[in-house]
């Protein structure tokens, strides 16, 4: 009697490439003929974007801009002046294998940058950006999960796991002339930056519609009652997107993480030459993960009751359902002038540095640790913009559903919002809102056959040409090892002696040869 077996693939992520790359920024400008004078440097603020990326083959291939903006005051103004320049930076890395379905993250931040004016017309940029990159890759494992023929009995445990994934980022963008309503209008744009809400999701016949908002933020100089000042506005603009998925339907559990990659604002001016409003564009990025969940016996033992029998056994990796993580956390910070008093502040911003991510297993949740670099651009009592900075140390908690020894977490930290007040003379009271999202990635390892051989001309020694034995088991003990030990089968013995197979007693049992 031939042995047949069934096989299931059971398929989970793996770490394939974890490097972090690093990319001098060098920046040498000389101001055009109509911009005025520096006459000193308030600020160099630099944003890396990762614009796009490619595999061909084991080669990843990504495209990053470095967005840097120094903010500066002339001799003959107190206006505030601005200079907007941006590098393109082409780079690879080499993964070391082949992906068949890789899931690609890459994040870049700026190390440090550091300007310096050479002359009145001449400035020098240095810096330095790295960029984290990491690759998933899929990773298929064979159990076997039934069999048939040659009396064979199987020991059986039922996995629950990611049976389908489906994984893709979709790209795009949103414009809008935003008018500014009673605020006075724009000489220059200081800075900008846009955050984008979590988005509503819907599934319809292989694709994913997600909507959402992007809140976006502008500081700019303007005149108020013939005075040099600045300003700050906000807007709201929504995005929604159509995303092709195939295979999605009502049983995939899906997230889908929305960032904006670049803010982009340009004033546009009226009839009478006043810039009222702003045209501004968003580019958006949409990553969309999808898990189908099935549940599969996979056998973690054999033998027969009639021929001695081989096997081949593994451990695999089974995965669990990703929990999303959705968390906010609020951190304070007091920053003061140590020069004089402040007049006013114009605004305060965050960005985040050391950002640290930690599991803590015997409390069920993650630590999220970190600093939050606040930033207050304001006005003295002599009328000069200023920028107070401030590193505030932060420790955020997450407490997640279930946590297994072998779990990860790929979590994400956006600043979000940032409220602050003139607390004193030279002092202000900061607040910040930080976004923690990602999910959590729960695995076990589980025991299982990957092969079956059966030698038929091998029979089974049974001991003896008995048709029952005698056996005095220990309360608890696995019916299992000892139909195995007598080449009988759980069911004989269970039958033989009405038991309960959740409760075998201490005592005699009757073990049925077969």
């Amino acid at each position: 009697m031939d042995l047949k077996l069934n096989r299931e693939e059971i398929v989970s992520s793996e770490v394939i490439f974890s490097e972090t790359q690093e990319q001098a920024v060098e920046l040498d400008y000389v101001l055009p003929d109509y911009y005025p004078e520096i006459f000193k440097i308030i600020k160099c603020i630099a944003k890396p974007v990762i614009i796009s990326y490619s595999i061909s083959g084991s080669k990843l291939t990504y495209e990053m801009s470095v967005c840097i903006k120094v903010l500066y005051c002339s001799d003959a103004s107190k206006c505030t002046q601005v200079i907007d320049q941006k590098l393109s930076y082409t780079k690879s890395a080499e993964l070391g294998k082949v992906p068949e379905n890789p899931k690609v993250t890459i994040e870049a931040k700026t190390d440090y940058i550091n300007c310096r004016a050479v002359n009145q017309r001449r400035i020098d940029v240095r810096g330095a950006v790295s960029i984290k990159i990491k690759v998933c890759d899929l990773v298929k494992q064979t159990a076997v999960c039934d069999a048939f023929g040659s009396n064979i009995q199987l020991k059986k445990t039922p996995i629950t796991y990611p049976v389908n994934r489906l994984y893709t980022t979709k790209r795009s963008s949103v414009s809008d002339n935003c008018e500014l309503g009673a605020k006075p209008p724009i000489v220059n744009i200081l800075r900008a930056d846009a955050v984008a809400s979590e988005p509503d999701k819907k599934v319809i016949a292989n694709k994913l519609v997600a909507k959402g908002d992007a809140n976006v933020n502008m500081l700019y100089t303007c005149q108020k009652d013939g005075v040099d000042s600045v300003d700050n506005v906000q807007f709201s603009m929504p995005y929604s997107q159509i995303i092709d998925l195939d295979g999605i339907d009502d049983r995939y559990d899906v997230s889908v993480d929305a960032e904006v990659l670049s803010t982009d604002i340009s004033p546009t001016t009226d009839s009478e030459g006043n810039a009222n409003s702003a045209e501004v564009s968003l580019a958006l990025i949409l990553t969309v993960s999808a898990f189908r969940i099935a549940t599969v016996d996979v056998v973690t033992d054999e033998y027969s009751t009639a021929f001695e029998t081989a096997d081949q056994k593994n451990d695999i990796k089974v995965e669990l359902l990703p929990q999303n993580i959705n968390s906010t956390a609020l951190i304070k910070s007091t920053l003061e002038y140590s020069e004089e008093n402040l007049e006013n502040v114009y605004d305060v911003w965050t960005n985040l540095s050391n950002n640290n991510v930690k599991i803590d297993f015997e409390n069920s949740r993650i630590i999220v640790t970190g600093d939050l670099i606040f930033t207050a651009l304001a006005k003295n009592a002599e009328g000069i913009t200023v920028v107070i900075e401030k590193d505030e140390p932060f420790e955020a908690y997450v407490p997640v559903e279930s946590l297994t020894e072998y779990a990860t977490a790929d979590i994400k930290v956006i600043p979000v919002s940032c409220s602050y007040n003139l607390a004193s003379g030279n002092t202000i009271d900061a607040k910040a809102e930080i976004r923690i999202t990602g999910t959590l990635n729960n695995a076990e390892i589980v025991p299982v056959v990957t092969d079956i051989t059966v030698d038929e001309e091998n029979p089974r020694d049974k001991g003896g040409d008995y048709a029952l034995k005698l056996y005095f088991s220990d309360e608890g003990e696995d019916l299992w090892e000892i139909a195995k030990r007598y080449g009988t089968s759980v069911d004989a013995i269970i039958g033989e002696n009405d038991l309960d197979l959740n409760n075998i007693p201490s005592g005699m049992l009757l073990i049925p040869i077969l």
